[in-house]
């Protein structure tokens, strides 16, 4: 029976965090593990979190700052799950079968990633996988976000660290590590955009002394050192890098910021 590790970083969701594990509590499919890492909360959803543990319910609390990327990365660590899966705190699964239908997917076709849609404001739903028929389809794709991909534990790549936008490298990273993938019509997450402290708030105000500034710089760096096997995701690396070098001399870094990770 497969076993699957659900990682949620977690950062001030007082508001939110309840949800989030009350809707993977009322799955179906019971063969799971949540593991919650906490980067250092100032408000009292650890608290919040403390009443849910239990045996299959894990908190790790940061002493150091890690942000989204490091966050994950130390729950992928401590998984002992078949396959990874991500959830934000402030988001939440869209059906109590939503496990128990990407399971039947997995046992049916014994993947490295299983491709993940997602709905949005009232579970409007959004295919991200529709034009995705292959693994450079998969490489090339807008949509980026970890909580769009069911990964097999040991093909997970970590994410960057000591940045607010890891999802980019990541993606491109992961891809490269896989040899086979499948689409599904599982809708994984319900994506929270009521959330106007989340970095992907279009409420969101930003300063140049804001970490998301040095962010772009960051993944342009990240970008330079990832050494890619495949052609299709070298092809990827050097579309990106473009992107981001003409955002830096373009100096548009502020126009690029509207959108992207949360915390």
């Amino acid at each position: 029976m497969i076993k699957y590790s659900i990682v949620i970083p977690n950062y001030n969701s007082s508001k939110w965090i309840k949800r989030c594990l009350d809707s993977i509590l009322e799955q179906t499919y019971k063969n799971y593990e949540i593991i919650i890492v906490d980067d250092m909360s100032t408000d009292n959803s650890v608290e919040i979190i403390k009443e849910y543990l239990s045996w299959n319910i894990w908190l790790i609390e940061l002493k150091e700052k890690r942000y989204n990327g490091g966050s994950r990365n130390v729950g992928v660590e401590n998984a002992k799950g078949d396959y990874i899966l991500f959830l934000d705190c402030d988001d939440y699964l869209y059906s109590k079968d939503s496990l128990k239908q990407l399971n039947e997917i997995i046992e049916n076709n014994k993947v490295d990633l299983v491709r993940l849609s997602f709905a949005g404001k009232n579970k409007i739903l959004t295919k991200v996988n529709i034009e995705d028929k292959t693994i450079k389809d998969l490489a090339n794709s807008v949509f980026v976000a970890p909580w769009t991909k069911c990964i097999k534990r040991e093909k997970f790549v970590p994410f960057p660290e000591n940045t607010l936008l890891e999802d980019v490298v990541q993606h491109i990273a992961q891809i490269d590590n896989i040899d086979t993938y499948v689409n599904s019509n599982v809708y994984w997450a319900v994506w929270n955009r009521e959330n106007n402290e989340a970095i992907s708030s279009d409420k969101r105000r930003y300063t140049k002394e804001d970490k998301r500034y040095s962010s772009i710089y960051r993944n342009y760096a990240d970008l330079l050192d990832l050494k890619c096997k495949h052609d299709y995701c070298e092809e990827q690396r050097q579309f990106r890098l473009n992107c981001y070098k003409n955002i830096i001399l373009e100096d548009k870094v502020e126009d690029y910021i509207s959108g992207g990770a949360k915390q």
